[in-house]
């Protein structure tokens, strides 16, 4: 007996318009501490208190639920600082 393989489907990506004319493509507006500590690099312990020192954009579906990166909001900080500039 074979396991079938799940086909996934191609991830389509959400086209963010910041005010300047600067288009980003997120996979998701919101992602696990787990992702964004893939995503980045970072420790997931360090992301998770970066989370509740509010140093990372969040987000939380429920007053009682798991906080969330705010993916589109840390894009809208990297386009206000604009490291590209320096």
């Amino acid at each position: 007996m074979s396991k079938e393989k799940k086909e996934s489907k191609p991830i389509q990506l959400m086209k963010v318009h910041f005010p300047d004319g600067v288009v980003v493509e997120v996979s998701a507006p919101y992602c696990t501490r787990e992702e964004w500590a893939e995503r980045t690099g970072m420790d997931k312990e360090v992301v998770q208190l970066a989370l509740y020192n509010r140093q990372i954009a969040r987000h939380k579906f429920s007053p009682k639920g798991d906080l969330f990166v705010n993916v589109i909001e840390e894009m809208r900080r990297l386009f206000d600082v604009q490291p590209w500039n320096r």
